[in-house]
């Protein structure tokens, strides 16, 4: 009887070890859940942190695409208006040196018929 005794603790400490093994992984699974939870969630929040900036930026690259637009507007309209004005200016400067010769050309014929 003391050899099923014996037995019988020996198997029972063999079972409470076990179940203490068992307990520690228990509690270190939970832990590293308890872990990858809480990582998680910080992950989450940073992908909507992202998805948030990244919302922003694309508003920004949208509004920077629409002055592009309208800066090249503004700079053709320039270009063209630069245009004109360099003809006006090319044509006045020509009925300058025509209205210049015509003059010499009085003021010559006037002076000769004087003499």
């Amino acid at each position: 009887m003391v050899c099923v005794q014996s037995q019988a603790e020996k198997i029972a400490k063999n079972l409470e070890s076990q179940l203490s093994d068992l307990t520690g992984k228990l509690d270190a699974s939970a832990r590293e859940l308890a872990d990858l939870n809480a990582f998680k969630s910080r992950s989450q929040a940073e992908t909507a942190e992202l998805a948030r900036q990244l919302e922003e930026a694309e508003a920004s690259a949208a509004q920077l695409g629409r002055l592009k637009q309208t800066l090249g507007k503004q700079l053709d309209e320039a270009k063209a208006a630069l245009e004109d004005e360099s003809r006006m200016r090319a044509k006045l400067t020509a009925e300058n040196r025509n209205l210049q010769v015509a003059q010499f050309d009085v003021h010559s014929l006037v002076v000769g018929r004087l003499e």
